[in-house]
């Protein structure tokens, strides 16, 4: 039996199939690791507010209605030092959010190809938001609903990121884009964004940067283009201690309207009790300050809300929660009442 398998053995060196079998390995070694992650979001807010929709929200806006706010798939092809990243999505976040887009980038919540060599990676494409710790995805943050913070800065950006990883605690990210949200790259001047971001045990800070053009595409009036540059800066913390979980987070931005320096501001604190792995209570309190009514229409008093909810884990993949939000504003006060389902997959 030893001197047959020897035999076969010798053979199959000596043929040709061997450096086949090698070359079949390398190659599908090479197509790198392919993976399938996504998000569903859909909910119910209900008023007696007499109204449909929340005109300054993007985010969960319908009233009185089911609705979905985002169904999100995300593809990864990953390589040893490329990484290809395509998320499609639906839903009334991207209908009202990039309804300026062309009809074909409308549906592309993102699309980037990225090189890693290292500590260092440079992407090229469009991106969610770098700037507050909310994201329009929304599973792995503490309430439900995004704040006004969230709502007020660029929901998305396109162009080159840099991102180098400087130590185990502390990475930077640095954004050439064009505009303050916008995928076109015709005629446009271009923008420069930032994030720095200190991670420890039980607590993290982030750092964002805004300085560039937020002039629509095309001929502007003259006006408009004295008064075409923003800038913009906003810190968040998380601080994680037992089963409480503390967010707080404030922004700055300024423009130069009129020969002046206009300036708005927004703060939030958020907090999280969880009472074992299926569910937990969060709240949250904002104000929102914008008296020039330079990305608002508030009005020249503070904007502000209160939030109180809970949200049930039902395993590894669903969320279920409802949650209860209160603006309160100079000409009119919002009660809200949000019931909701989330899905992680």
């Amino acid at each position: 039996m030893n001197s047959i398998l020897k035999k076969h053995t010798f053979l199959l060196s000596q043929s040709n199939l061997y450096p086949v079998i090698i070359w079949l390995f390398s190659a599908i070694s090479c197509f790198g690791q392919f993976s399938i992650h996504g998000t569903y979001d859909t909910y119910l807010a209900s008023s007696l507010y007499g109204k449909d929709t929340l005109p300054f929200l993007v985010s969960h806006s319908a009233i009185n209605q089911m609705d979905v706010n985002l169904f999100e798939l995300e593809f990864r092809q990953e390589y040893k030092h490329l990484t290809l990243h395509f998320a499609p999505a639906m839903g009334s976040y991207m209908r009202r959010n990039y309804a300026s887009e062309a009809f074909w980038r409308r549906n592309v919540y993102e699309a980037y190809a990225e090189l890693n060599v290292k500590k260092t990676k440079v992407a090229y494409g469009s991106f969610s938001s770098p700037y507050t710790q909310e994201t329009p995805r929304g599973v792995d943050q503490l309430l439900y609903t995004r704040s006004l913070s969230a709502e007020y800065v660029p929901y998305y950006v396109a162009g080159l990121r840099w991102t180098q990883l400087w130590s185990d605690k502390f990475f930077s990210q640095l954004f050439l884009t064009n505009g303050w949200q916008r995928l076109n790259f015709t005629h446009v001047r271009p923008s420069i964004g930032a994030l720095f971001q200190w991670k420890f045990d039980t607590w993290n800070l982030n750092w964002s940067h805004f300085y560039g053009d937020v002039a629509p595409i095309g001929k502007i009036p003259p006006e408009l283009a004295l008064n075409r540059w923003r800038y913009f800066q906003e810190v968040n913390a998380n601080y994680k201690q037992g089963t409480y979980e503390f967010q707080v987070c404030g922004f700055a931005g300024m423009q130069r309207q009129q020969q002046q320096n206009l300036w708005w501001g927004q703060a939030n604190f958020q907090l999280r009790k969880t009472f074992d792995h299926d569910w937990c209570v969060n709240a949250r309190a904002e104000a929102f300050y914008d008296p020039h009514q330079i990305v608002s229409s508030f009005g020249e008093t503070v904007f502000s809300s209160l939030t109180l909810g809970y949200i049930k884990h039902c395993g590894p993949v669903l969320q279920l929660g409802q949650e209860l939000r209160y603006f309160m504003g100079q000409q009119e006060q919002i009660p809200l009442l949000y019931s909701f389902l989330r899905l992680k997959f």
